[in-house]
């Protein structure tokens, strides 16, 4: 199990949390969502933040109970979780960032091997921002999360921007 340590970089631009049992998987989507920050951060569109402030607070956990004990810690903007987690599940989790934080709760992207589309359903209607299925092209999350980084900076962090998709 991974233990929560909060690493919060003072002036952090945006955080984002990353929760998944597989390592491999965890590493390969905090690369994709620093690049779609940078990206974002970059666009013509969007108003970069500060220069003292261009980083990307990242936090990772590989099971629910921890993502929820480092979200109580730190609120990040974005959690990208798979739905099957030990502990707590992502549906779950979820739904605790609803109870807890309503209208300002995080926005939350499943990237998950529950290809049902039940389970799609569900997690949309819930709150998710997007339902990715594994195994997924580098690009398509790429490109959705770059999305979601644009309409943050220029929306001053609104979370009704909806911009769910399928690969």
């Amino acid at each position: 199990m991974i233990v929560p340590k909060p690493n919060v970089k003072v002036g952090a631009w945006k955080t984002i949390m990353v929760v998944d049992p597989d390592p491999d998987n965890r590493k390969r989507v905090v690369g994709l969502l620093r690049e779609a920050a940078l990206r974002a951060s970059d666009s013509e569109t969007a108003t970069p933040p500060p220069a003292n402030s261009r980083t990307l607070a990242v936090h990772e956990a590989d099971n629910g109970s921890a993502a929820w004990a480092l979200i109580e810690v730190v609120k990040p903007d974005l959690v990208v979780a798979e739905i099957l987690l030990e502990g707590i599940s992502g549906m779950q989790l979820l739904r605790r960032l609803r109870d807890r934080y309503g209208g300002d709760a995080p926005a939350m992207i499943f990237v998950t091997s529950m290809s049902n589309e039940v389970d799609r359903y569900w997690a949309l209607r819930n709150g998710a921002t997007a339902y990715v299925i594994k195994p997924f092209d580098d690009d398509f999350l790429r490109t959705r999360a770059t999305k979601f980084f644009e309409d943050r900076v220029e929306s001053g962090l609104d979370l009704d921007s909806n911009w769910v998709a399928d690969p």
